[in-house]
């Protein structure tokens, strides 16, 4: 972009209004004083860290990040750098008082570089289909402006592959074998608009028996151990080795058998080696692309019936094992040996509450990973609408990372069709109301709906309170003609908003 190349001002056109007494007053606070905690997404994102810190120490990291990827959603990130040149290397805490006098400062000509987080979402989730060629890409973002979008949430990890080049995973079939990197094309195109790109991941689903990928580095090949089995096939699963063929073949078998339920072959979050894997592909992307946010899908369990494999239940049996008597144990380790379920039998409630437990450690270690390379990035998730259904079913405790901050955005799949409208409502604020401090991006399935009834929803999301909407998904607004335009025209133009 031309707005990362433009020349930075000089020192003597920012410092000169400041007094000696405003350098000195400056040095002592920011050597002294800290912040106080901050809460994400609350403040501008220079502000945006965890914990007590120094001004000095918010606004390394915020340097920090500007040399690193030239964009780091502050807008006073240029001016930043060039004060840094100008004070050398004296007190951290001089810094302080560079970057408050770049705020006071006219920025250089040209436009800017988009903010994190925009504070009305208008977002689509972008499926990994229209990313294989290039044009679609450039249509992708222009029906975005077409349409007043600020947001897209672009599909990068389908199924445990990588729309993008040189990551952690093998591409898809459909990009393998070429040179062209449709992450880097719609990052780039889409901040040259002023629309921030948030990373879609599909955290859990990694593989489609219909559809399957046949590259030997992906994960159901070289890490069959890391996938997750059902409580039906989970005996005769634990007697075979995870290599054999035997075991991905009826694994395979048995999700085309519960399509209805399943939607293909997951990743066990209860595997510790495969929590770090997710964290390492996340942190991957965060670090070689100038992407505003990392958006999890599919960060759940399947349903109940789910989770029985042997690293989830070994897991499991040692957690339990350090609480009850040295009887017990004794007796269990017998009963074990029988029936390799027992201990999820006998544990029902702490079996799903470990469930529950493994996900958001999923959750923590992806925010810890990609935080620790750049604290400024946004993180979201697609959860299950219905707090209850997502708690008790998909063992996906968003409130829970609203609360923690491990997310900073919730987005509810709130996919309810015409004839569902009192639902959906009442999905709507019963989501706004579990929010806390954090935030929801309200889901909405245009894909079901006439344009004119999505038009309506926006509407009503954002008159009961939400902090912004989703809609999914952007190629099924492709499908109805004239969808883009009306969009700007009702609901999310300039015009439409005041």
């Amino acid at each position: 972009m031309n707005s990362r190349r433009a020349s930075a001002p000089s020192c003597s056109t920012v410092m000169a209004p400041w007094s000696q007494a405003a350098w000195v007053a400056v040095f002592c606070i920011g050597s002294i004083l800290p912040f106080p905690r901050v809460s994400p997404l609350r403040t501008p994102t220079l502000w945006r860290c965890r914990g007590s810190v120094k001004p000095s120490s918010v606004i390394c990291r915020t340097l920090d990040r500007a040399a690193r990827t030239g964009h780091g959603g502050d807008r006073h990130s240029r001016e930043g750098r060039a004060m840094l040149r100008c004070v050398g290397p004296g007190s951290i805490a001089t810094v302080s008082l560079v970057l408050l006098a770049a705020c006071g400062s006219a920025p250089p000509p040209g436009p800017e570089a988009p903010a994190p987080l925009p504070p009305d979402a208008r977002a689509s989730w972008v499926v990994r289909s229209s990313l294989t060629r290039e044009r679609s890409v450039r249509r992708v973002v222009d029906e975005a402006v077409a349409a007043g979008l600020n947001t897209l949430l672009v599909q990068v990890r389908g199924r445990g592959d990588a729309y993008f080049q040189g990551g952690l995973e093998p591409p898809p079939p459909s990009l393998q074998g070429k040179d062209y990197d449709p992450l880097r094309l719609i990052v780039d195109l889409a901040h040259a608009r002023g629309i921030t790109v948030h990373a879609w991941v599909n955290a859990n689903l990694v593989w489609s028996p219909e559809q399957p990928n046949p590259h030997p580095l992906h994960l159901v090949h070289r890490h069959p151990e890391w996938l997750m089995a059902p409580e039906p096939l989970a005996r005769e699963l634990l007697r075979l080795p995870p290599g054999h063929d035997g075991f991905r073949s009826r694994l395979e078998s048995y999700v085309k058998q519960h399509k209805s339920s399943v939607e293909g072959v997951y990743g066990d979050p209860a595997n510790s080696e495969y929590r770090r894997h997710l964290a390492d592909v996340c942190a991957d992307v965060v670090r070689r692309y100038d992407v505003d946010g990392i958006h999890l899908d599919y960060i759940r369990y399947p349903g109940p019936k789910w989770g029985y494999s042997r690293a989830g239940l070994d897991a499991f049996r040692v957690e339990i094992d350090r609480e009850i008597s040295a009887g017990d144990r004794r007796d269990m380790a017998g009963r074990v040996l029988k029936n390799p379920l027992v201990y999820t039998r006998r544990y029902p409630v702490r079996w799903a509450s470990f469930r529950r437990r493994v996900v958001s450690r999923m959750v923590e270690g992806i925010a810890t990973a990609t935080r620790g390379i750049r604290s400024s990035i946004v993180i979201s998730a697609a959860v299950f609408p219905d707090v209850t259904d997502a708690r008790d079913r998909r063992f996906q405790e968003w409130t829970e990372w609203l609360r923690s901050g491990w997310i900073d955005v919730a987005c509810p799949m709130n996919y309810a069709t015409s004839a569902e409208r009192s639902t959906f409502e009442q999905r709507t604020r019963a989501a706004i109301a579990a929010r806390g401090r954090g935030r929801v991006w309200m889901g909405i399935g245009s894909w079901r709906l006439p344009i004119d009834e999505t038009v309506s929803r926006v509407r009503f999301v954002r008159r009961v309170g939400a902090n912004g909407v989703v809609l999914f998904s952007h190629g099924g607004l492709q499908g109805q003609a004239g969808a883009f335009g009306k969009l700007r025209r009702t609901v999310f133009g300039d015009a439409a908003r005041e």
